[in-house]
């Protein structure tokens, strides 16, 4: 009986596609490292709760960074899609600061629907794989860029410099937000603070222009 039971969980797991079996992995895969740090997930735990073996997680990830790796590019690409959204959708007259602004709600609007800070870009996680600390450098050097190509001032450097201490901050301040449970009452104050971090450092909100249509 028992051997026949295992047939039939073999049998259910070759039902889904190899597409849907790697959505069903990642699916997991992102519940887990929501529920718990990336030291705490196992591989066999979210083997389990995807109706897989560990072996068929291994065949399409090859590793637990491997995994891990996936499931927060798959985030930061899904953040860059929102953010992509808002731009696109800007009124020619917006704002330096409103442009600021808007992006700085959409990371907190991605977060949120996880409730997991490692969800950012901005995050800092000491035991992360390389891979997944080298994914949020490139983001973080691609979301400088951006702002920084809207930089007009003399003191180009300075502005630079700026931009990379305020997303210190966001990240800080928004992982402390998913940490409190993301209360309503303080996303207010925390996008105030960021900007007011931002306009601090740049001096000015000429700084930046505005975006071009």
């Amino acid at each position: 009986m028992l051997s026949s039971m295992r047939t039939q969980d073999r049998q259910a797991r070759q039902r889904l596609s190899p597409e849907a079996r790697t959505g069903a992995i990642l699916a997991a895969a992102t519940s887990a490292f929501t529920a718990g740090t990336y030291d705490q997930v196992s591989v066999g735990a979210v083997a389990a709760a995807a109706g897989a073996s560990e072996a068929l997680v291994y065949k399409y990830f090859e590793s637990k960074p491997g995994l891990y790796t996936e499931v927060v590019r798959l985030q930061f690409e899904r953040l860059a899609a929102r953010q992509a959204d808002v731009m696109a959708r800007l009124h020619p007259n917006t704002s330096a600061r409103d442009v600021v602004r808007l992006t700085i709600e959409a990371v907190l609007d991605h977060v949120k629907t996880l409730r997991a800070a490692w969800a950012s870009p901005f995050f800092t996680g000491a035991s992360e794989p390389e891979p997944v600390q080298e994914l949020r450098r490139q983001y973080r050097h691609e979301f400088s860029a951006a702002l920084a190509d809207r930089l007009d001032n003399p003191d180009y450097r300075r502005a630079q410099l700026a931009i990379t201490g305020f997303l210190g901050y966001l990240g800080a301040a928004a992982q402390q937000w998913v940490d409190d449970g993301c209360p309503a009452s303080d996303r207010g104050p925390l996008v105030e603070a960021a900007l007011g971090a931002l306009e601090g450092a740049l001096g000015d909100w000429g700084s930046l222009r505005p975006p071009e249509h």
